[in-house]
């Protein structure tokens, strides 16, 4: 009788955004008959949407802030995802993690490390994750970072393995959810916290630029605030209430996003509702950069609040915006691959031995429209 091989991938994952570009890739192992085990790091709300999604999860060190905080976790989390995966015996470890790629060595695995930060703005990850990585994969606008014969580039963005309309469809049901009828406009304002090692000194939105945004679409819009650091009691009112496996919807729906998150504006963009970020990094990553080349979204560093408030206007004064922007969302879109189903293409040809280069000789525009896995 023949032996049944088991193929055991093992998934770290250590930010919220990081679920939902992980989710449908697992949901896919699961259909192939992988088996799959996902480490985490309880950041924010990663932790309650592994659990939304029912995605079972080992959390494998407690957070660590500062600079010694961090070494420590680092340390911990390696030891930890070592001695996880010995036991697990992963034939790949994948994920946006700095640790994958020295504990595949450890263990004789391959490693599939993902990230669409330049190493400007994350160069930790980059000493850390990259120099032993089977495979390094960013987006193609990260090309010019040239990471030699490991590095793979696609013509799209992370955001797009669960927002491509392959797989996402707004619902708006979320209007009743929100507590807003079908007619009414309303919008979504972020704020981060930006502790992570890479925000260090960094600045974001103010709250009195929140203030301003209220009172400038007072009686027209409706404001909704997502924050993961505290704010005044006085925006206590118009906090959001629902679900976060639902934020999405929410925001495709919206009329515009301000806020100082990396990941929300590129996915407000990519939903095509018009995305305002101001923080520190502004003009340093790539990734939004090409997307406010679409005019999708609008960056401003802090001290440029009254920039921001006049393109504002400016874009609520536009009477075919809604119109403007399914254009510009459409252009993008046809620009651009499904990632998901050539991400998982790569996984099997690494499964089969095949090599990077090989990979790299994937015909791209098999992945426009609505190839899928197996075709």
């Amino acid at each position: 009788m023949e032996r049944k091989i088991i193929i055991r991938i093992l998934v770290d994952i250590g930010h919220p955004a990081h679920v939902h570009l992980f989710r449908n890739i697992l949901k896919s192992f699961e259909d192939a008959g992988y088996e799959y085990l996902v480490v985490a790091r309880n950041k924010d709300i990663t932790l309650n949407l592994l659990r939304l999604y029912n995605i079972p999860y080992i959390v494998i060190a407690p957070i660590g802030y500062g600079t010694f905080g961090s070494f420590r976790e680092l340390v911990q989390r390696e030891i930890k995802l070592f001695l996880i995966g010995r036991k697990f015996k992963p034939d790949i470890i994948t994920g946006t993690s700095v640790n994958a790629a020295r504990v595949a060595k450890m263990l004789g695995a391959k490693s599939v490390i993902l990230n669409e930060d330049d190493a400007g703005v994350v160069p930790l990850f980059r000493w850390l994750a990259y120099p032993l990585a089977t495979a390094i994969v960013t987006p193609k606008s990260l090309a010019y970072e040239n990471y030699g014969t490991s590095h793979l580039t696609y013509p799209s963005y992370q955001k797009l393995f669960y927002l491509h309309p392959n797989r996402f469809t707004p619902d708006k049901s979320v209007r009743k959810e929100l507590g807003i009828s079908d007619d009414e406009r309303y919008a979504i304002i972020r704020t981060s916290a930006l502790k992570a090692h890479h925000d260090r000194n960094a600045l974001g939105i103010t709250q009195e630029l929140i203030s301003e945004v209220i009172e400038l679409v007072k009686g027209n819009i409706r404001i909704f605030i997502s924050s993961e650091r505290e704010l005044e009691s006085e925006f206590n009112a118009y906090r959001m209430g629902i679900s976060p496996e639902r934020m999405h919807h929410a925001l495709a729906f919206a009329d515009f996003f301000v806020g100082d998150s990396q990941s929300m504006t590129m996915e407000a963009a990519l939903l095509g509702t018009p995305a305002f970020r101001i923080n520190s990094f502004v003009g340093r990553i790539t990734v939004i950069k090409e997307i406010e080349n679409y005019g999708l979204a609008f960056g401003f560093r802090p001290g440029q609040e009254g920039l921001l408030f006049d393109e504002l206007k400016r874009l609520l004064a536009m009477e075919d915006r809604k119109d403007e922007f399914k254009k510009r969302l459409k252009k993008i879109l046809s620009e651009k691959i499904d990632p998901l189903p050539w991400f998982l293409n790569i996984i099997d040809m690494m499964l089969h031995d095949k090599s990077v280069q090989e990979i790299k000789e994937l015909d791209m525009e098999k992945y426009r429209g609505n190839w899928k896995w197996g075709d």
